[in-house]
């Protein structure tokens, strides 16, 4: 069975292409390059443009960055390609996570049982509040009240993704804020127990995406932060 997998990589780091794309080589997984959008390359006027969605939005507490808008670009041009693959989902992966054992087993495990309407968080990480979990042929999954935070990896599901390009094609928080904000979609994110995958910036010199902020600017984003957090949490809990 071919499974369709996705990477996202800027142009300028092949290294981190190279990175994950051996690490899917020894497992024998054949992948398609996502182009990502460099937040440094769009025009001033567009990238402005973008900002003040996000600056005037009340959903979240500070401004995009170019690169926060760069990577929403990427995973908005990926929800474009699942959502027209004849496949009823693909797994879209970050270029700089590595790869456990137990990843091409639970895969396959995954795409035997799919459903086109839901998004699978690859990672392992915990979100806040379970609410259900499933045994899928050994492999257990966990959906959260409020899914948890990040998006190096998932499972999307091609109606689930329709609905993200519907819904939350927008720049007023980062993609990953967005997709925990299930009032504003409604579509279910199930985590694995055991992740199969994990971030590994640190290893690769480092986030893409992040930028200097003066001290002011970080304070106040690290005050704010927790409260909104917490703001969706509770939001979830009422809408649901």
């Amino acid at each position: 069975m071919k499974i369709p997998i996705y990477v996202i990589n800027l142009d300028r780091s092949p290294e981190r292409l190279s990175y994950v794309g051996k690490q899917l080589s020894k497992i024998n997984m054949p992948f398609d390059r996502i182009v990502a959008c460099d937040g440094r390359q769009i025009q001033p006027k567009i990238l402005q443009s973008y900002q003040q969605q996000s600056k005037h939005s009340w959903i979240h507490y500070a401004s995009l960055s170019s690169g926060e808008i760069g990577c929403a670009l990427s995973w908005h041009n990926a929800w474009k390609i699942v959502s027209n693959h004849n496949s009823k989902a693909c797994v879209v992966l970050e270029d700089d996570v590595k790869i456990h054992d137990n990843f091409e087993d639970t895969v396959k495990i995954l795409f035997k049982h799919l459903d086109e309407n839901i998004v699978i968080d690859l990672s392992g990480k915990k979100g806040m509040i379970e609410k259900q979990r499933k045994n899928i042929d050994g492999v257990v999954l966990i959906r959260y009240q409020t899914p948890p935070l990040g998006n190096i990896g998932s499972i999307y599901g091609k109606a689930a993704t329709k609905i993200f390009l519907g819904k939350i094609q927008h720049f007023k928080a980062p993609v990953d804020t967005l997709q925990q904000m299930l009032w504003l979609h409604n579509v279910q994110t199930w985590s694995l127990e055991k992740g199969l995958i994990s971030h590994q910036d640190f290893v690769l010199n480092g986030s893409t995406i992040s930028t200097k902020k003066n001290i002011s600017t970080k304070i106040k984003n690290e005050f704010m932060r927790p409260l909104y957090r917490a703001w969706i949490v509770i939001r979830n809990i009422f809408s649901n």
